[in-house]
């Protein structure tokens, strides 16, 4: 784990030592739709610089959560709740990005990224009064493409189709054999997102 942090710092500043045209600033949101969890909302933020016109590099930290409750009312004004249940969980990659030209004012836009995912699972059952949380951790990539389309002379607009991969993990102990086990969640599933890259 020190390692994988330790490679994505020095991709970070390799990215901010490149010489390039122009430095690179991405915000973007959309929907997570993993294998083990309901769907969740997804945000993200980079930063990083194009080698051209056409390929650049970036770091992106993004954040997942998604939010589940089981209630029932007893009348009009008084609900009660049994079950809550959180999940969150925050990738950290470096990633590349390429565009080419498709149409006027119409970019096609390719995008993948690897790194390390922190996940934090949170449950509190009122039925038999039991509150636990819990930490997983893991690798993490995705890749996908979408299309780009200038907003303005430093900004453009876009919307990307992704698949996510992610199946972090926590130390369960070991078996009765003595042998050791693990958790883990998969949060691998499609990714929807849209976003705004500003430039200078």
């Amino acid at each position: 784990m020190k390692r994988i942090a330790l490679s994505l710092i020095i991709l970070a500043i390799c990215t901010t030592g490149i010489k390039a045209q122009y430095t690179m600033f991405e915000i973007e949101g959309g929907a997570l739709f993993p294998q083990d969890t309901e769907t969740g909302t997804i945000i993200g933020l980079s930063i990083g610089r194009m080698a051209d016109e056409n390929l650049g590099w970036a770091f992106e930290a993004q954040y997942f959560w998604r939010t589940y409750t089981q209630e029932y009312r007893t009348d009009e004004q008084t609900i009660v709740t049994e079950i809550e249940n959180s999940t969150k969980m925050l990738p950290i990659m470096g990633k590349f990005i390429y565009l080419s030209q498709i149409a006027p004012s119409l970019d096609l836009r390719i995008s993948g990224g690897f790194g390390y995912a922190f996940l934090w699972n949170t449950e509190a059952n009122y039925l038999v009064n039991v509150e636990e949380s819990k930490s997983f951790s893991g690798l993490t990539w995705e890749i996908g493409a979408g299309i780009s389309i200038p907003i303005s002379r430093a900004a453009d607009f876009f919307g990307e189709l992704n698949y996510f991969y992610s199946t972090p993990s926590r130390d369960a102990g070991i078996t009765v054999e003595g042998l050791p086990q693990r958790t883990e969640i998969d949060m691998s599933g499609i990714l929807i997102r849209i976003g705004v890259r500003i430039y200078n």
